[in-house]
């Protein structure tokens, strides 16, 4: 009998998948002190977990830590939570992303939100709560959310990730709405990022400036930025080449901003 055969034995959704999980994360909450200094927070979604943990010598090279975002945990291989519970113990944080990266917005509109709760979310925190990864935030797949979703969420984690955009012309250091002034970090439920993906690479040359320009905004105005991207490697459209990333933490590091995880956030 596998792993995932184990923690699909009945009873086994409901772990840690109700109030008294939401209230031990706000317990944890309540003991994290307020941050004090301006900061970026870099995530990975998906299930490119052997590539996240091969970029672990560049993390550790830089002193950065990320948040990665899985999806399909039941689909992973023993490696794979084996990789995922690594990179935490590294000091990285692991969040949600759903058990079947749905929509959240479209599958309550064609079902309910208790449904996609119960399709969705509730099953993917039990097999992370079985495996010892407690996720203490979740990741909107294609940033799909509304103030529905994000208040039946937050019941549940302390903080979510959706993304945002910018309009035609517009930099990514203009992108308000990334950015939290680091004293109102606590008061936030939902942060926005924006995509790192394919940065540096042929239609994308001005990527790697464009966030290092977010980065040093971040410092100057004393405000926590969010970024994402998927995969750390060449496989699949979305990803970051490990060379382009290396030149993100890199200037990270030089300007002395901080490396936040969701996990660090109060």
């Amino acid at each position: 009998m596998n792993w995932i055969a184990v923690l699909l034995l009945p009873g086994a959704c409901a772990a840690g998948a109700g109030p008294d999980a939401a209230e031990a994360a706000s317990g944890e909450a309540e003991k994290r002190p307020a941050l004090t200094e301006p900061g970026v927070v870099l995530t990975f979604d998906d299930t490119f977990v052997s590539q996240w943990v091969a970029a672990m010598p560049l993390f550790e090279k830089c002193g950065a830590h990320a948040t990665f975002f899985v999806t399909g945990f039941d689909e992973l291989t023993p490696e794979q939570v084996a990789g995922l519970q690594r990179l935490r113990q590294a000091g990285h944080a692991v969040g949600c992303h759903g058990l079947r990266h749905r929509k959240a917005v479209e599958y309550t509109e064609q079902h309910s939100l208790d449904a996609y709760l119960r399709d969705d979310v509730t099953p993917a925190v039990a097999l992370m709560d079985a495996a010892g990864l407690h996720p203490t935030s979740f990741a909107y797949p294609c940033s799909n959310n509304n103030e529905a979703t994000d208040a039946a969420l937050l019941e549940r984690f302390r903080h979510l990730r959706t993304g945002a955009y910018p309009t035609e012309g517009e930099r990514i250091a203009q992108l308000d709405a990334i950015f939290t002034p680091i004293n109102a970090v606590a008061a936030r439920g939902c942060f926005a990022g924006r995509s790192m993906d394919r940065a540096g690479e042929p239609g994308h040359e001005d990527g790697i400036a464009q966030v290092t320009e977010a980065l040093d905004r971040a410092l100057e105005k004393r405000e926590l930025v969010v970024l994402y991207s998927h995969n750390i490697g060449t496989e699949n459209r979305n990803h970051i080449l490990p060379g382009s990333l290396e030149q993100i933490l890199a200037h990270a590091k030089r300007i002395g901003l901080r490396f936040y995880t969701f996990d660090d956030l109060p």
